[in-house]
């Protein structure tokens, strides 16, 4: 039997939690980074390889330390493959520049970019002398191409992950064991983070009302299975961005 390691972050909330719920097996071992646990996840892996880890990845400064912790339990002569998501986001803060606080700017750039930087160098670096598939996958979002008034931290963030991954899938092709890493948009869903995005006061609100109203919000669930199938394909690009919407 095959056996993966998938490495998650946000996986307690959205898209992270489903993709969690999903790998759930017992030919997996998987491995949680979330500042909370979701308990019902913790119910279902009762009896699963499932590994939770509290962490703030605002606080970047544990990145390291976190991976280097979770690649010591890890013995790559079980494993055929292991996968590094990094899901975690926040659309936060939704409001003009110029009345976003240096502390919000800072937090916006760490979770969503810095952090995931760090975790994909971590990465590659851990498992460089493993003989097994590895693959990164960074989420992504449509608001990486398109630009938004009041998002302008979120979009910036997200357009610089793309980019990110295109410059290292670069770097990767020149290796003798190269990491396979790509971007997915996985569109528009129905989670926290577009609640957060309605109730706000910004200019964009009534458009993310109206997307919820018309139904146009992906379930959760089903772009986490379309991600994973992604991840499982054979014909993946290094560098590309996938939409799965």
């Amino acid at each position: 039997m095959s056996k993966h390691a998938y490495i998650i972050t946000g996986a307690s909330s959205g898209l992270g939690a489903e993709i969690t719920k999903h790998l759930l097996s017992e030919e997996n071992y998987v491995y949680c980074l979330s500042r909370t646990e979701n308990d019902e996840i913790k119910k279902q892996a009762s009896g699963y390889k499932y590994n939770y880890y509290s962490i703030d990845l605002t606080n970047v400064m544990g990145v390291d330390l976190i991976l280097q912790d979770i690649f010591t339990t890890i013995d790559p002569e079980n494993i055929d493959s292991i996968t590094l998501i990094n899901n975690a986001a926040s659309v936060s803060p939704i409001k003009h520049i110029q009345y976003c606080t240096q502390e919000e700017i800072m937090a916006s750039i760490q979770l969503n970019l810095t952090a995931p930087i760090m975790l994909t160098s971590s990465f590659i670096r851990l498992s460089s002398e493993w003989c097994v598939k590895r693959r990164i996958v960074n989420i992504s979002s449509g608001s990486a191409q398109y630009p938004a008034q009041s998002m302008s931290l979120y979009c910036s963030t997200k357009s610089a992950m793309n980019m990110f991954s295109r410059c290292v899938g670069l770097e990767q092709d020149d290796e003798p064991n190269a990491v396979q890493i790509f971007a997915v948009d996985p569109g528009m869903m129905d989670t926290e983070m577009q609640k957060i995005a309605r109730d706000s006061d910004s200019e964009l609100s009534d458009f993310f009302s109206k997307q919820k109203l018309e139904g146009k919000l992906s379930d959760p669930a089903h772009v986490a299975r379309k991600i994973i199938a992604l991840n499982n394909s054979p014909i993946i690009k290094n560098g590309d961005t996938y939409h799965v919407y």
